[in-house]
């Protein structure tokens, strides 16, 4: 027997070998087949996960390895994380306590041994549905390591490297394929949002600190939507947002269109390095607010500071586990000493990913919200 459980408001569903006659509990959808709103019992914003799963996953996924997690998924998996197909290796769903399988039986099991096997003609033929067929359609985006897919679905690819001299133009004989998925949740930057938010048209300059997979671009999508169309609840009103997105992450672009809701008022820069993108938009968009996500490369220091001598406010991410290990990285550090950001926001996944960890005052160190009284 093995138990799963998630933490946003889904109640703990316990499996058995039995549980195929047994009354387990399906999860709830609305009329258009997403997870049916969640309304807090506190009265805070709502959350609402848009996975789009089975509509846009599902189906350009091979049949039988289509089939094998469509008849997983009763058993409380969702919201996943990641879909792993690895050339004749186990199955792999990632959801946010840890990784499953999928037994001969179609249950899910925590043990690989006797596990439902991916074979390479499953790749290929995904890969083939993913591509619409046309899979040099797409060569500009494998070359890079993955594509995107309707619903800002990012696909990762591993294989054989084509090099042209220093750089990759391709990749061949696909042996494995990493899905992430796309779950934009609204209303999960609530509690954050109270710190961005300097009055009614105006915000701080922030940096939201996490480590991987805990959370940090839904939630920095979120506080786009949000400061992009208003905030009643907390008198703000919408200003013009750009979102500089470099790894197709944030806004996941797909001819042009954002398939994740970023806001009325946000204009967005696909698929250009931060340090360009940046002063781009300052030039082109006249943005009030540019967010973009993991800063730290060689030239994002600079463009931040365009962004701050524009007059413009900066949202940004960064990987770590606190602001003191976020020392180790050059262009980081610097910014830190130049007293750029005004609010941190430290992430972690204590209480499932997204979990606010800490807020800090830029300005002085001190510890707004959080365990610590100020951070050295």
């Amino acid at each position: 027997m093995c138990a799963l459980s998630h933490k946003s408001g889904q109640s703990l569903i316990i499996i058995s070998k039995q549980a195929r006659t047994s009354n387990v509990p399906e999860p709830e959808y609305d009329r258009c087949g997403e997870p049916a709103m969640k309304e807090n019992s506190d009265g805070k914003l709502s959350v609402k996960t848009m996975s789009s799963l089975r509509k846009d996953i599902l189906p350009m996924i091979s049949g039988r390895v289509a089939a094998a997690i469509s008849g997983a998924l009763i058993y409380g998996l969702e919201p996943l994380e990641e879909i792993r197909l690895r050339a004749e290796k186990p199955l792999v769903l990632q959801n946010w306590s840890r990784e499953w399988f999928i037994g001969s039986d179609g249950l899910p099991s925590a043990k690989p041994a006797g596990s439902f096997i991916v074979t390479q003609e499953d790749i290929r033929t995904t890969l083939e549905l993913m591509s619409e067929n046309s899979i040099y359609a797409y060569q500009d985006e494998i070359k890079n390591g993955f594509i995107t897919i309707r619903g800002g679905h990012r696909v990762g690819i591993a294989g054989r490297a084509v090099l042209d001299g220093e750089s990759i133009k391709n990749i061949k004989d696909i042996s494995g394929l990493n899905i992430r998925i796309s779950n934009q949740i609204f209303g999960c930057s609530s509690k954050v949002l109270k710190y961005l938010i300097k009055n009614a048209a105006d915000i701080y300059n922030t940096l939201i600190i996490s480590p991987p997979q805990c959370g940090k671009t839904t939630i920095l999508r979120d506080i786009a939507r949000n400061i992009s169309n208003g905030v009643p609840e907390l008198g703000f009103k919408g200003v013009k947002v750009a979102i500089v997105d470099e790894r197709s992450e944030i806004a996941a672009m797909l001819r042009g269109v954002p398939q994740n809701d970023v806001g009325l008022r946000t204009d967005v820069l696909d698929g250009c390095p931060k340090s360009i993108g940046m002063k781009m938009m300052i030039r082109s968009m006249s943005p009030k607010v540019i967010i973009t996500d993991e800063i730290g490369n060689d030239g994002d220091r600079e463009a931040v500071h365009s962004v701050l001598n524009a007059g413009i406010r900066i949202i940004t991410t960064a990987h770590g586990y606190n602001i003191s290990e976020l020392k180790s990285r050059r262009e980081v550090l610097m910014l830190l000493e130049d007293k750029v950001f005004e609010r941190y926001i430290v992430l972690d996944d204590s209480d499932g990913p997204g979990t606010l960890s800490e807020v800090v005052d830029g300005t002085d160190m001190r510890v707004i919200w959080g365990s610590g009284r100020h951070v050295s």
